[in-house]
C-alpha cells in the first residue's frame, strides 16, 4: 500500500467506517474488497501510519477474523472505523441527522425537536437490542442474533410513549421538554412510525444497522464494539442492572436532555 492507497482506504473509511474482504451479510462492492484487501495486506509501517492518522482524529482503525468476532466468513477480514471514548470527530456533526428527521412532515418543528426525537429512539433501540434479548451492553460475539423488523421498533416506541412516558406526572420532572416532544398532541397518525423510518435510515448509512431484509434489520460489528468499548464512561447510568427498561424509562426523559442539546 503506498501514500495514494492510503489516501483511498482513508477516503472510503470515513464515509462507510467498515470494509470487509468478503462477506456473509451482503454484496460487497469491488471498490470495498479493494480497500480490505490492500488494508489486510499493508506492510506494518503503512498499517501503524494509518492507525496513528485516525487516532488523531478520534478514531480506532479495529480489523476482525473468523477467529475473534462471530458471523465472520472463514479466511475473510473485516475491519471498522469506530469512534473513541471521550472523543467526538469534528465530521460526523448532526446536520445530516437533524435534515433527516425534519423531513417528517408534522412531526419535528426544531432541530432541538429532532435533537430529542433521535436519543430517544437511539435508546429504545439500544432497549430492544440489549435490554430484551438479555445482553450486556458489553457484549459482542452475539451481535449477529439481533435481528427485527421496523414493525416491531415501531412498536415498541409506541409502548414506551404510551406506556411509560404519559404515564409520567410532568411536575416531577426537572424539564418536560422531553416529555412534552414525545407527548406533543399536534402529533398525526403515522408521525411516529415516520419518525423511526428515518431514524432507522441513519442507522444504516452510518454502519451501525444493516438492512438484512425487506423492514428487517441487524446490529453490525461496528455498532456492536463502539458499544463495548464506549458502555462504561456512557450508559451505565441509563441502563441500570435492576429491571433496566423500567428504571430507564424515566431516566431517558429527565436526564438526556442535555444529551441531545450537545449532539
Amino acid at each position: 500500500m503506498n501514500n495514494s492507497d492510503l489516501g483511498r482506504v482513508q477516503a472510503y473509511l470515513l464515509r462507510h467506517r467498515y470494509a470487509e474482504t468478503k462477506s456473509a451479510r451482503h454484496n460487497i462492492s469491488k471498490e470495498e474488497r479493494d480497500v480490505a484487501t490492500m488494508l489486510r495486506d499493508a506492510d506494518a509501517s503503512m498499517r501503524t501510519l494509518l492507525e496513528e492518522i485516525f487516532d488523531g482524529q478520534g478514531l480506532e482503525l479495529k480489523s476482525f477474523n473468523e477467529f475473534e468476532a462471530a458471523g465472520i466468513p472463514i479466511g475473510a477480514t473485516v475491519f471498522v472505523l469506530a469512534r473513541k471514548p471521550d472523543f467526538t470527530p469534528p465530521f460526523f456533526g448532526t446536520e445530516k441527522l437533524i435534515t433527516r428527521m425534519r423531513q417528517v412532515r408534522r412531526g419535528i418543528g426544531s432541530d432541538a425537536e429532532a435533537k430529542i426525537w433521535f436519543t430517544q429512539l437511539w435508546f429504545i433501540l439500544l432497549d430492544l437490542l440489549y435490554t430484551r434479548k438479555s445482553r450486556g451492553p458489553n457484549a459482542l460475539q452475539d451481535w449477529v442474533e439481533t435481528s427485527f423488523s421496523k414493525n416491531v421498533f415501531v412498536d415498541v416506541v409506541k409502548e414506551y410513549i404510551n406506556d411509560h412516558v404519559r404515564k409520567i406526572d410532568p411536575s416531577t420532572l426537572k424539564t418536560d421538554a422531553v416529555y412534552k416532544v414525545l407527548t406533543n398532541t399536534e402529533l398525526k397518525e403515522g408521525t411516529v412510525s415516520q419518525l423511526c423510518n428515518a431514524f432507522l435510515e441513519l442507522m444504516v448509512d452510518a454502519g451501525l444497522l444493516d438492512l438484512v431484509g425487506q423492514d428487517s434489520y441487524r446490529q453490525t460489528l461496528l455498532f456492536a464494539y463502539e458499544m463495548k468499548m464506549n458502555y462504561d464512561r456512557q450508559l451505565a447510568k441509563l441502563l441500570p442492572s435492576a429491571d433496566p427498561y423500567l428504571s430507564a424509562s424515566t431516566l431517558l426523559i429527565v436526564e438526556t436532555e442535555s444529551e441531545a442539546e450537545e449532539r
